[in-house]
């Protein structure tokens, strides 16, 4: 008889034990990420040792990827305020009164603390997702009130998409990452940034009808 540091966990007190979702630890079976059993009946099967391991893993991997989301805000808002500085400043600079560019500067800050949150996050976090829309509405409004058209309003947010991008790619703490984690950091900005600037154009586009209506 197996002794219970050798028990045998279902799917679904493996994942629980995990922390992810029973079809997460299913693809990970199937990819060979961790050993797994399967019954007579088609059951799968994991040791509670194995999964524990794993466990220790991912925590491991957490704590680098929060540090190296909180280094990248860093950099990212550094260089963002020196791009702003420079001469001359993106034509939509001058677009916005101090009212609307100190409320652009808090949406920045907001920004970049949701990147940080969605790159530490182990698995894909829909309500960061939600409040990357959040943000996506306040700059279309933003716009709209400063009189930008929606391509102008993207150049915003492909200034920040632009400049955190290229201070990932550059800096030391990411350089030296493995390709396969140097991949997941860009995917993850990438959609990020795919939904802010998709449901930007969404409500920018709404605003407008609104206000013609």
């Amino acid at each position: 008889m197996d002794s219970p540091d050798h028990e045998w966990l279902s799917l679904s007190q493996a994942a629980q034990l995990l922390g992810v979702h029973p079809t997460t630890l299913r693809r990970w079976a199937d990819q060979g990420e961790i050993p797994v059993r399967v019954t007579p009946g088609g059951h799968r099967r994991f040791r509670r040792t194995e999964v524990l391991a794993l466990l220790q893993d991912r925590v491991s991997v957490v704590r680098q990827q929060q540090t190296t989301g909180r280094v990248l805000a860093d950099y990212a808002l550094l260089a963002a305020r020196q791009r702003l500085n420079q001469y001359p400043p993106p034509a939509w600079v001058s677009a916005f009164d101090e009212e609307s560019r100190a409320e652009k500067r808090e949406l920045g800050r907001r920004l970049m603390g949701l990147v940080m949150q969605h790159i530490s996050a182990p698995d894909d976090d829909q309500h960061l997702l939600i409040e990357a829309r959040s943000i996506a509405a306040r700059y279309a409004l933003n716009c709209v009130e400063a009189g930008l058209s929606a391509a102008q309003g993207l150049e915003v947010t492909a200034f920040f998409r632009d400049t955190i991008t290229e201070v990932a790619l550059q800096m030391p703490q990411l350089v030296h990452l493995d390709n396969q984690a140097q991949m997941r950091l860009l995917r993850k900005l990438n959609q990020v940034f795919n939904v802010i600037q998709i449901s930007f154009v969404e409500y920018y586009e709404e605003l407008v009808q609104d206000r013609h209506s």
